[in-house]
């Protein structure tokens, strides 16, 4: 029987509202999700497809950005807490005014900073409209003047564009924070060292980067510009947090100590008011009794004291008033801004006044006691009383203004009691000398008379030196002669105190020539030592393979074969010809043989196809050995010292020694033969012949040049290095964080046409061979970066073209590395190969930069310092890293000798059936054995283990690989 089409009908129905229902709940909870901030779980699409490196980059921009944003903000929210609460304090207009500028300020650069980020991540950041640029201070906004809007808005090109203001807002950034803490420093009531420290460090970082940045006049449109503009928000974002924190502690300690000392002043004058208001009044009482009675000159007298009393006291009220009103006036003007006559009036008036009113009211009251008592006892009562209490006011005025002064004259580093002891002690020096002096001659009058004859009397006081040299027995009994001892006991007794302490030091001071003589004596004897001969041994551990790890599943089909190629590098040379580090190695530009320079003062020169085989030493004398460069045509080498050049043949003889003035901080070839020299000494590269003559100077203004490269048609020289100073002579605040620069010179117009700032401290560069891509390494954890160099045509009837330099990508890994140097390698420069200092060995695609192999260290204690990769255009693929320990290793891959696979390298552009028979050059193959099999044989004294050796071999007729078999076998030297 057929179903019912209704039921079957209802069934269906029925699931897709079921499935409706639960497409609700998913986007209910995910809502749900969203609105709690709950982190939502991750799709299997997110999963599937991870975050590149360039969206890494971007994600990391954008969360500056926000940082950076945030601290303004908070910035701003503290300027207005410090606007209310200086507001309560007296004086405080210049902080009102330097507060509204900096907010003012403020909204200006977040809006050229997200203009700046706006245009480095457009669908990222929303523009910030021109319309919505408000400026936040209350006073101009409450003019309602459009003149004064559009002048706020004046930094904003007719475009829109921003960033061209930057320098000059810097430069108005720091005028703001200057006066801001002129502002606070007018305080005296409150000091504080970090504020100044922490203000002062940010203004002298905005003036060194407007200065800086006032040579990139209309660049500000290059990527390479915008992305350091954008890095200064993290600069300036620091300096920011301590200025905000600051204003902070301003406003919870600073704000409540000036207002409590503002209104200890304030109640110092209203106090001194109130007194000289009571005391008038009871004056003018007295006055109303005795200003008529003015019969004699007495009773005039007593008039006139009082009457000028009043006149002290009521100007005393008067000033007190006048200050008490200027002391609490917003508009107040800075102690240093009032001339000191007017703030002495203000400050020091009232007091004077009133201790004068005292006075004359004193006076006329003694003298009205003679008019109005008919006896003298009350006149002279009066007259005592007020005498004591007069000169017990005036001594206590006195102590008070002497502690003031004393205060202020030594900063408080003395009390009034000590200066007066030490004043005292010096005026009666001369007396208690000369009572001293009278005393002595006096208590020796007796001693004249008693002691012998004077040639005698010499003779026993010039014999203290047999009491000093009587050597004591075993019993502490002394062998001077008992007149002798009678002699000085007689002497000493009868001499005074003083007498005795200057005789006991006499003989201090004689005891200790001779002992200073005794030991200069001892020093002068000459002494030979024993020479001892120490003899250093080299323990290393025994050369393993080392076991790698591919990189990351790469998705394209010839970087997954690249990378399957790389999985089968071996360390198949390990050798230790230096005793220290190996600062520097090279190729050969034909690929037969290694170069490399060590701190040992030597460098060395192998074979590529025997490199423990014996090899060529070069020695120098004095310095170390930091750079060796292989010239072009491969017959010359260069070295370099500190201050020494010398130019060397491939067999190890020294053609050419010179020395140059300055400090050589690296060569570099010339193009076109084995002819000149570069020189990098400062910020001068200075062009050399053979015989070290100089040819050319080429200057590259305050850039302290530490790398240089040169193109092919030496028409360019790429340098990197740090900045000597700002334009106007300024530092940055934190010297490890000045500005970096990459110059591209044009050797034949002498100008530079292009400049790029750098915060990471770059520390080599290196040129591909077709002068397209530059690869830039850092001195940090910072991962190396490739640039791209173009040629773009000039403007003008005689314009040339001029080379742009162009950010491509960085080349990062997915665990942290200390990067000690990086390279080109490969078949037309395609692998990025980088060393890291714990052993560490990472390879890179160029085009993608997506990381195909990572060799992982096996020893901890081997760091390394340098890599360079073998330039040959062919394969094997083979690079050597030096260590620290003086040992070199040599990594290779002997793909070339299979047969190739379908798995075709793209980058590879020799036909397969050529690659299958290749013999890599610098291995003969009258070397490669008739079974196939390449070994390597290094001779015991060169290994850093004696006893075992590292061979590798490879099959051709294995079946377990395409590529062939590869195993490391060790075994005892035949030789």
């Amino acid at each position: 029987m057929p179903p019912d089409p209704e039921l079957t009908l209802d069934s269906k129905r029925k699931q897709t509202l079921h499935e409706f229902l639960e497409v609700l709940r998913e986007i209910v909870a995910r809502d749900s999700a969203t609105v709690e901030g709950k982190p939502q779980q991750s799709t299997d699409k997110e999963k599937q497809y991870p975050v590149s490196s360039e969206e890494k980059l971007v994600l990391e921009g954008i969360e500056t950005f926000n940082n950076f944003e945030k601290r303004i903000e908070r910035l701003d929210k503290e300027l207005r807490n410090f606007d209310n609460g200086a507001r309560q304090l007296g004086s405080s207009a210049a902080l009102l005014l330097a507060a509204s500028r900096l907010r003012e300020r403020l909204v200006r650069l977040l809006f050229i900073f997200r203009d700046n980020t706006a245009n480095l991540f457009p669908r990222r950041i929303a523009r910030q409209s021109r319309e919505m640029l408000v400026n936040p201070n209350m006073m101009d906004r409450r003019g309602k003047d459009h003149h004064e809007a559009l002048k706020f808005q004046a930094f904003i090109a007719d475009d829109g564009f921003a960033a061209e203001a930057i320098p000059q807002e810097f430069e108005g950034f720091a005028q703001d924070l200057r006066m801001l803490l002129h502002s606070l420093n007018d305080f005296p009531e409150f000091r504080d060292d970090a504020v100044n420290s922490s203000i002062n460090a940010f203004v002298a970082e905005l003036e060194y980067r407007a200065s800086c940045l006032t040579e990139y006049k209309g660049h500000f449109r290059l990527a390479s510009v915008q992305q350091y503009v954008h890095g200064l928000t993290a600069e300036i974002g620091s300096h920011i947090d301590v200025v905000a924190s600051n204003l902070s502690m301003f406003i919870d300690i600073g704000v409540p100590t000036i207002q409590l000392s503002q209104q200890y002043a304030a109640s110092n004058l209203s106090n001194l008011a109130t007194f000289g208001t009571i005391f008038s009044i009871v004056t003018a009482t007295l006055l109303q009794l005795s200003y008529r009675n003015a019969g004699t000159g007495l009773e005039k007298s007593v008039n006139a004291f009082w009457f000028s009393s009043l006149v002290f006291s009521v100007t005393a009220i008067a000033t007190s008033l006048l200050g008490l009103a200027w002391t609490q006036a917003i508009h107040r003007s800075p102690n240093h801004r009032v001339p000191w006559w007017v703030l002495t009036w203000i400050r020091r008036s009232p007091l004077v006044l009133l201790v004068n009113a005292v006075t004359c009211f004193f006076v006329g009251l003694m003298l009205v006691t003679y008019t109005i008592s008919n006896n003298m006892v009350t006149p002279i009562l009066i007259t005592i009383f007020a005498t004591v209490t007069s000169i017990g006011v005036a001594s206590s005025l006195c102590w008070i203004v002497s502690e003031r002064f004393v205060f202020i004259h030594h900063r408080g580093h003395i009390w009034l009691e000590d200066l007066m002891l030490e004043t005292i002690k010096h005026i009666t020096a001369p007396i208690r000398m000369f009572t001293h002096r009278l005393y002595s001659n006096f208590r020796g009058l007796p001693l004249y008379v008693r002691r012998p004859p004077p040639a005698k009397s010499f003779e026993r006081t010039t014999d203290d030196e047999n009491v000093q040299r009587a050597a004591p027995t075993s019993c502490g009994v002394s062998t001077a002669s008992p007149s002798t001892q009678e002699d000085v006991v007689s002497i000493v007794s009868e001499a005074t105190p003083d007498e005795q302490d200057e005789a006991r030091r006499s003989r201090a001071r004689e005891r200790f020539k001779k002992a200073v003589r005794t030991v200069i004596s001892m020093q002068s004897y000459p002494r030979t030592y024993g020479s001892q001969s120490l003899d250093w041994m080299l323990h290393s551990s025994p050369a393993s393979r080392t076991n790698s790890t591919g990189g990351k599943s790469i998705q394209r089909y010839g970087l997954s074969a690249l990378s399957q190629k790389l999985r089968n590098l071996e360390c198949t040379g390990d050798i230790s010809p230096h005793q220290a580090l190996v600062r520097d190695l090279q190729f050969s530009p034909d690929g037969k043989y290694l170069a490399t320079a060590s701190w040992d003062k030597t460098a060395c020169i192998f074979k590529v196809a025997e490199p423990s085989a014996d090899h060529h030493v070069l020695y120098h004398e004095r310095g170390f050995t930091e750079q060796i460069l292989w010239s072009a045509c491969g017959d010359h080498l260069l070295t370099r010292s500190p201050r020494g050049i010398k130019i060397w043949t491939k067999d190890g003889v020294c053609l050419k020694t010179f020395r140059r003035p300055h400090i050589v901080q690296f060569l570099q070839w010339m193009p076109f033969g084995d002819s000149t020299v570069l020189s990098v000494e400062g910020s001068e590269v200075v062009k050399l012949d053979k015989d070290g003559e100089v040819l050319e100077t080429y200057n590259f203004g305050r850039v302290q040049l530490r790398r240089i490269v040169v193109t092919s048609d030496g028409h360019r020289i790429i340098g990197i290095g740090p900045m000597g100073e700002a334009p106007n002579g300024l530092h940055p605040s934190r010297p490890a964080r000045v500005e970096k620069r990459i110059i591209v010179y044009n050797t034949r117009t002498r100008l530079c046409e292009s400049q790029i700032p750098l915060f990471q401290d770059v520390s080599d560069v290196k040129l591909a061979r077709n002068n397209t891509h530059l690869l830039f390494s850092f001195g940090d954890q910072s991962p190396p970066q490739l640039w791209k160099m173009d040629l773009v045509g000039g403007r003008g009837r005689g314009a040339r073209n001029c080379a742009r330099l162009t950010f491509r990508h960085a080349f990062s890994s997915p665990v942290s590395v200390e990067y000690v140097g990086s390279t080109f390698g490969g078949k037309n420069d395609q692998f990025i190969v980088c060393a890291g200092k714990s052993g560490d060995i990472l390879i890179w695609d160029r085009e993608s930069a997506n990381l195909l192999h990572h060799i992982y260290p096996t020893n901890p204690d081997q760091d390394l310092t340098c890599i360079s990769c073998n330039s040959l255009a062919g394969d094997p693929f083979a690079f050597a890293v030096g260590g620290h320990d003086g040992s070199i290793r040599i990594w290779s891959t002997f793909l070339c000798l299979t047969p190739m696979t379908p798995l075709h390298d793209p980058h590879d552009t020799t036909p397969p059936e050529s690659q299958s028979g290749y013999s890599p050059r610098g291995w003969p193959t009258d070397r490669i054995p008739a079974n196939s099999f390449l070994k390597v044989v290094t001779p015991t004294r060169r290994l850093r283990s004696p006893s075992m050796t590292s061979t590798a071999f490879l099959s051709r007729s294995s079946s377990e690989s395409g590529y062939g078999t590869q195993r490391s076998m060790s075994q005892k030297s035949d030789t």
